[in-house]
């Protein structure tokens, strides 16, 4: 009976960085552009964002809270799946420090637009990790040089 209680009292109490994927789709994702596009080996990738958000790019300021970006990926000429990069108020608290990518949430999506529960958004972080200069994002620069 211990045991039981014990278990259920553990259930109820989520860990101290439980949310790992705050990130979703965006609604307006029609609103989107395409500012990059990359050759990964057999995989071609494509980078959207917002006209409002490439503009804040440009112009040098940070990206707010609420920003989504959005990767589209390639195999064998189809679209495969999406990334989704989205930064929220304070969502980095839900990381240690030693893995936190700002307040930024990766989440990996279907072709339908739904959450892949086979992705895991430590992968994408470890790698963004390293962009800390630039706000953990890799293609800043094109987005300050993209021209519509």
């Amino acid at each position: 009976m211990a045991l039981v209680a014990i278990a259920l009292l553990a259930c109820s109490f989520p860990p101290a960085f439980g949310q790992t994927n705050r990130a979703t789709f965006p609604k307006a994702f029609d609103r989107y552009v395409l500012y990059a596009t990359y050759d990964r080996g057999f995989a071609k990738e494509e980078a959207f964002a917002l006209p409002e958000t490439l503009a804040l790019a440009k112009a040098g300021k940070p990206l707010p809270p609420g920003t989504q970006l959005v990767l589209g990926i390639w195999r064998a000429r189809q679209l495969a799946e999406y990334f989704v990069m989205e930064k929220g108020v304070n969502w980095g608290a839900d990381f240690p420090a030693d893995v936190r990518t700002g307040d930024w949430h990766f989440q990996q999506f279907d072709t339908t637009r739904q959450v892949m529960r086979t992705a895991f958004a430590e992968r994408c972080q470890s790698c963004h990790s390293s962009q800390s200069r630039d706000d953990y994002l890799f293609t800043i620069d094109r987005m300050r040089t993209y021209i519509p």
